[in-house]
């Protein structure tokens, strides 16, 4: 006790080196404790936190009951990012003064750093009832619910802290981003293109491109991510939207280049080997994919959302073992989903591959691959319908891809429409004109249809076709070679 009070003296000496300084630094002179906050906060503003720090410790040891000390504490542990420290400063300054119009605002938004959601939810209903027109309360409370996936409701609270400020534009972006979360893309664009105006910076025009690539306007897309890379080039999300961008239009060439950017940027991490390899999905290069998806698992192992989309890779190349570890709990992943679809095919459970191949689609209509996957289905269930009919869905979806028109035709020719087969492999070999697999296809085809016709120029064309094809390597229909110039030779002895 002898010890407490004569420290406790020691201080108030210590404080009061004369009375015009004790007296221009504290403002309720009974409280000796203000001075030593005074002097703090002079350095908390000069960002001095260890100098302040040390004061405000002090303070501790004349009382441990002034909500200010306590309060100041917390915001030095803030601005040093440790948020725990800061949250249980600032609930000690709380309990002391619950009337505090800002403490409880700083204690919602800790809680919520703290990943203390419910606890957070408290505080900004605390500090909504000490002020309750307080914009930032609005904002964090929206950002809490946000967290427990409450969208609506999360929306309604930025609405309301937009309403208090029309300059608080976080709660303006907030709020777009919970309306396209909610499929409101009306609102949320109007929104975007407000902030887009007056407000841009890497965050919203990020989102704004994301907003546009969510309704395939992918010029848009592309013009706003490029902003938010132009404003600050370690905005990753925006690298990853043009990535996508980029893939959906089958350009190849732009896709890797911004990849290869955001590597040069130093923005390397499993979520950009992720969406990588999602791109090289969309390009049918499996084995490409397979090694970005690779390497983001192993740059993350808990990474579920880069192991499922490994898991259809997989898949493709008929290797289930990654997904027996998936589907039992992520039933309702797409990826997942095909994977599936594809093991049923690969068991001969046709009808549960076409269920499985609907509900990916029903998941995301822009996986439109499914089609060509409910094609092979429905080939297997020997429904010539619907196998055209998903056939032809995919080819004009997808008319980049060689192998579709080259799968369609092979079917056509197994049901003897070789004149339709041949209008397939036509269209293919404009964008392969030396895939020797396809050239085959296309002169039995041609072949299949000449050699009754008796048709000098269409004869000589097919015959044309198969130099071409020797010339490139591989010829494998000799005999109907041989057969079509014997045709020939006996038009020219009749004509």
């Amino acid at each position: 006790m002898f010890n407490r009070l004569k420290n406790f003296f020691s201080k108030i000496k210590d404080l009061s080196g004369t009375v015009d300084s004790y007296r221009q630094d504290s403002i309720i002179q009974s409280l000796p404790t203000v001075a030593y906050v005074n002097q703090a906060k002079k350095l908390v503003e000069e960002r001095d936190f260890e100098a302040a720090e040390v004061i405000l410790k002090k303070a501790l040891d004349i009382s441990t009951q002034d909500a200010l000390v306590y309060k100041y504490l917390g915001k030095i542990s803030e601005y040093r990012a440790n948020y725990e420290d800061a949250m249980n400063y600032y609930q000690i300054s709380a309990r002391i003064s619950p009337q505090d119009k800002e403490i409880w605002l700083r204690l919602g938004l800790m809680r919520l750093n703290c990943g203390q959601i419910d606890e957070s939810i408290r505080a900004f209903e605390k500090a909504d009832k000490v002020t309750p027109f307080n914009t930032d309360v609005k904002t964090g409370w929206g950002m809490a619910l946000m967290k427990q996936n409450k969208y609506a409701l999360a929306r309604d609270k930025f609405v309301e802290a937009s309403r208090i400020s029309k300059y608080n534009y976080t709660a303006i972006l907030l709020s777009a981003i919970m309306e396209i979360r909610l499929g409101d893309f009306d609102s949320a664009d109007l929104k975007l293109a407000f902030l887009a105006k007056v407000a841009p910076n890497e965050s919203s025009t990020y989102e704004y491109a994301n907003l546009k690539l969510l309704k395939n306007d992918y010029s848009a897309a592309e013009k706003f991510a490029k902003k938010s890379i132009e404003i600050n080039k370690q905005m990753l999300p925006a690298y990853l939207v043009l990535g996508e961008v980029y893939s959906r239009q089958n350009d190849i060439e732009n896709a890797e280049k911004i990849f290869q950017k955001a590597l040069f940027n130093d923005l390397d991490c499993a979520r950009l080997h992720l969406e990588w390899g999602k791109a090289y999905l969309r390009f049918f290069d499996f084995e490409k994919a397979e090694i970005e998806l690779s390497k983001a698992v192993e740059m993350n192992e808990n990474f579920l959302e880069a192991k499922t989309v490994k898991s259809l890779v997989d898949a493709l190349n008929g290797d289930f073992e990654l997904l027996d570890s998936l589907k039992e709990r992520n039933g309702g992943n797409v990826y997942v989903q095909e994977a599936m679809g594809l093991e049923y095919l690969a068991s001969c459970k046709f009808e549960d591959a076409v269920d499985m191949f609907k509900k990916a689609l029903r998941s995301d209509k822009r996986r439109i691959y499914n089609w060509l996957y409910l094609a092979r289905a429905y080939r297997e269930l020997n429904n010539k319908d619907k196998t055209k009919e998903y056939f032809e869905k995919f080819t004009l979806e997808c008319p980049h891809y060689v192998q579709g028109y080259v799968e369609y035709a092979k079917w056509l020719m197994s049901i003897s429409d070789y004149a339709d087969a041949q209008r397939k492999l036509r269209k293919a070999e404009k964008l392969d004109s030396n895939n020797i697999d396809l050239l085959n296809l296309l002169f039995f085809t041609s072949y299949t249809l000449v050699k009754e016709s008796n048709c000098d120029y269409n004869i000589k064309e097919a015959i044309s076709l198969a130099d071409k094809i020797k010339d490139l390597g591989r010829f494998d229909y000799e005999q109907e070679y041989a057969e079509l110039e014997s045709i020939l030779v006996n038009i020219h002895r009749t004509s």
